[in-house]
């Protein structure tokens, strides 16, 4: 259960943060998406009804009016451009903040716990993980786990090139499995693995997040 528990925290930190389902957080209450695409809309709606209905019914200059309609598109980019600003800032700045909280759980858990995107490159490496295998964050990142802290075949003669292969298609026939790893001076260690998809907001697989436990000696 405590793998599973810091899985789940690990993969908020690589995910949108605003995926979390969390009631009553924060993150809820701020504009999603969608809510900023209706927001925009309607800003348009009130913009052409005003130029349309409102401001002929309140200008009755001639010259002032045309005026106003020949600057009425560049306003409405300035206006818009603003607005839009206003509320990605809103959005992404939540993002921002939860993604800090959520890494931080992940940096400094006691277990190991990495990333990998769906071709098996490392896309995240915790400071316990540095500890394990040897490696820095900065050198291993963008690297394939074959190779780095998996080798191609295990001392029992199972082809792990194959297991990494299958973990990252189908994660969930994986939540628990137990493979050797090598650190980055050729040791070999046996570490036990919980895996869960990383999906992005459209629910797709886009790569999977591990915590392992590394045997004692």
């Amino acid at each position: 259960m405590r793998l599973l528990f810091i899985a789940r925290r690990a993969q908020l930190s690589q995910v949108n943060p605003l995926s979390t389902r969390s009631r009553g957080t924060a993150a809820e209450r701020r504009p999603g998406p969608g809510i900023i695409c209706l927001i925009f809309l309607l800003f348009g709606i009130v913009w052409i009804l005003s130029f349309g209905i409102l401001v002929p019914s309140l200008v009755r200059d001639p010259s002032l009016y045309a005026g106003i309609f020949a600057w009425k598109d560049w306003a409405f980019l300035a206006v818009a451009t603003v607005l839009l600003y206003l509320l990605i800032r809103h959005y992404t700045g939540e993002l921002s903040e939860s993604e800090r909280v959520y890494r931080s759980t992940a940096e400094n858990a006691g277990s190991i716990i990495l990333a990998m995107d769906r071709a098996g490159n490392i896309t995240f490496f915790n400071h316990r993980a540095e500890e394990v295998f040897g490696f820095r964050g900065s050198e291993i990142l963008g690297k394939n786990v074959i190779g780095t802290i998996v080798p191609a075949t295990e001392s029992s003669g199972r082809d792990l090139d194959q297991l990494m292969q299958e973990i990252i298609a189908s994660p969930n026939r994986f939540m628990v499995n137990r493979n050797e790893n090598v650190t980055s001076d050729g040791k070999r260690i046996w570490v036990t693995w919980t895996n869960q998809a990383i999906r992005d907001r459209t629910g797709f697989p886009v790569g999977v997040v591990s915590v392992g436990l590394a045997d004692d000696g």
